[in-house]
């Protein structure tokens, strides 16, 4: 087993996640981090769980904004799409609107695959962590 076939599973299973995540996750991660990851590898198979909560490790810290907005893609060439004006930062209306707009969850999406690909040092560092914890690279 060698580290860039659990690198690559793990930004799979990463991207995965983003894909499927419910807009509370969206949420949660948007606000604090979170993001964790479970590995298991035998022989040439490699299994990654990605879950919010958890320890804090290398993917904590992903995709959190602390509720800011920042530009992506899903506002670009939409010139008919209407974001509206989010209620203020850190109040409780603000989780609802952002729960009930599905503009900004494929914006929270859009946001997070980017730093997913743009943070590969961060998973490296993650899947380095793990090799430490499994009692090195030989152990794989």
């Amino acid at each position: 087993m060698n580290k860039e076939i659990i690198l690559e599973s793990l930004t799979r299973a990463l991207e995965s996640w983003v894909r499927n995540a419910s807009a509370e996750q969206l949420w949660q991660v948007h606000q604090a981090g979170g993001l964790g990851a479970s590995v298991h590898a035998e022989s040439d198979i490699v299994q990654v769980r990605v879950a919010l909560g958890g320890p804090r490790n290398a993917l904590f810290d992903i995709g959190k904004t602390d509720g800011r907005l920042p530009v992506t893609e899903a506002f670009l060439g939409k010139s008919v799409a209407t974001w509206g004006t989010p209620p203020p930062q850190g109040s409780p209306e603000r989780e609802q609107w952002f729960l009930s707009n599905e503009l900004a969850q494929e914006h929270a999406r859009q946001y997070l695959a980017a730093e997913i690909g743009e943070k590969r040092e961060v998973l490296a560092h993650f899947v380095d962590d793990w090799i430490t914890r499994q009692g090195g690279a030989g152990s794989l």
